[in-house]
Parts: C-alpha cells; structure tokens; sequence
C-alpha cells in the first residue's frame, strides 16, 4: 500500500516531462528571461529524475531511449543556461551601478544584451531543430518504463540516494581550491536537491535535505555569477573602478560559499 510519504518516480518523470515540453511551447513564443530560466529548470529536473532512475534496481531495460533523451536535454540546457546567466549578469550591473560607474555599467549592459541577442537566436535554433526528436525520445523513454509506473520509493530511501549521490559526486577534498570543482559542488548540490524535492511533501527529512542542498547551490551560484561578471568586466573594461567592485563581491561570496561548504560538510 503506497503512504503519504512514498514518492512515484516514473510518474513524477512523466509530470516532468510534460512540464518541460510545456517549457518549451513558451519559450518558442516568447524567451524572455522568466521562459528561459523555466526552460533550463525543467531540463535540469527531468536529468535529476533520470540520475534518480539510475540508483533504482527493478526497473525493464531503457538506457537507449535515455541515452538519446540525456543528449538532448544537455543541448537544450546548455543554449538556456547561456542566456540565463547573462540574464543575472546583466541584473547585477544594474543592481551596482551608481552615478560615477554609469557609463561602464552602460557599456557592459549592451555588450551583454548583444551577447543575449545571438543566444536567443541559437536557443530558438536548437529548439525548432530537436524538439520532436526529443520528444520523441521521451515518449519512448516512458513507454519503455511503463510496466514500472507503479513503483513506489519510500521518501527515507529516497532521500538516501539523494544524499549519498551528492556524496559520491563531489571532490573528496574538505574544500577544494579549484574553481571548476568548487562549481561542480554547486551543480552536483542542485542536481540533489531537485532529486530530493520530488519527495512528498508531507516527508520532511528529505523536505529538509532539498532545501539545505538548495541553500548551498545558491550561495555557490552567487559566487560564480560574480565570477563570471569579474572576467567579462574585465576583458570590456580593464582594471576600472566597476570591474574592482565586482572583484570585492566575488572575494566575499567566495568566502561566504567556503563557508557553507564546511558548515555543509560538518
């Protein structure tokens, strides 16, 4: 007998499905910075469940459709996540820009608006070119899995997988000094925490196991939102005045996500 607190894992993927190829619809009509960030969400959460299904024993044979489905998905993530992030770049220029940096702030804003111009045009592409093949793919993905579509997951055990998934996934250095591997704890801490949210939400140990992943995701994507905002600053302005005060926020978010890391970790 399914509980309140035993999660669905192919009927979650078939509802995640669906809201991403509704993601899609929207963002053809219109990518505006709220469709694309819908867009690269749903890719994300779909790739979460399928990380999921990997860790699941019992399931009938269905790695060719998702092999094709993974491939896919990263396309379209890739083409949204571009656009996203010179969304919140463009957003923390305007979020510093003071009188005495205007025309820095300006000249940036449009080099990013540029930039965000040719992206859209690539995810547009990349969207009329793969959407049937990926739904396509998706649908056999899910008819593969349907004999399995009553299986439950008990939200303890699923908040294990969660937790030991982020575990096996991230550096094995206390706090590593490297930046790609600081950004894989970022990416690995979101992959998990959309794994864990897929738990009811009357479950609360995996409730509260989403949201610290969810917390440590944010705080390492401020720090690499500044990154990324410090080098472009610097590769259109030199060593100005803004680009420096994109440099002071990197270093403090760059301490403030050490932190975490530990406080995670402990």
């Amino acid at each position: 007998m399914t509980t309140s607190t035993s999660a669905r894992p192919i009927q979650t993927l078939r509802e995640q499905i669906t809201n991403l190829e509704a993601a899609i619809t929207v963002c053809l009509a219109d990518p505006s910075p709220k469709a694309v960030h819908k867009l690269r969400t749903s890719t994300r959460r779909v790739e979460a469940q399928l990380t999921l299904l990997s860790q699941l024993s019992g399931l009938p044979p269905h790695q060719k459709p998702e092999k094709q489905a993974r491939r896919l998905l990263k396309k379209l993530r890739r083409a949204a996540g571009n656009i996203r992030d010179l969304d919140v770049q463009t957003d923390l220029i305007e979020e510093k820009a003071t009188t005495s940096t205007k025309e820095a702030s300006d000249k940036l804003s449009e080099s990013l608006q540029q930039q965000r111009n040719e992206a859209e045009t690539d995810l547009l592409h990349i969207l009329n070119k793969h959407q049937a093949k990926l739904t396509m793919s998706l649908e056999a993905l899910l008819e593969a899995l349907d004999s399995a579509k009553s299986q439950t997951l008990p939200a303890t055990k699923l908040g294990a997988l969660a937790q030991n998934w982020f575990t096996h996934n991230i550096p094995s250095e206390a706090l590593p000094e490297d930046t790609d591997q600081l950004h894989s704890i970022r990416k690995t801490a979101k992959l998990a925490r959309y794994i864990a949210e897929t738990a009811p939400k009357s479950a609360r140990t995996p409730r509260k196991l989403a949201a610290a992943f969810e917390s440590l995701q944010q705080s390492g994507g401020e720090w690499h939102d500044w990154l990324i905002l410090s080098a472009i600053a610097h590769d259109k302005l030199g060593d100005s005045p803004l680009t420096q005060t994109f440099r002071r926020r990197c270093k403090t978010a760059l301490t403030n996500y050490r932190h975490h890391i530990q406080s995670f970790r402990a």
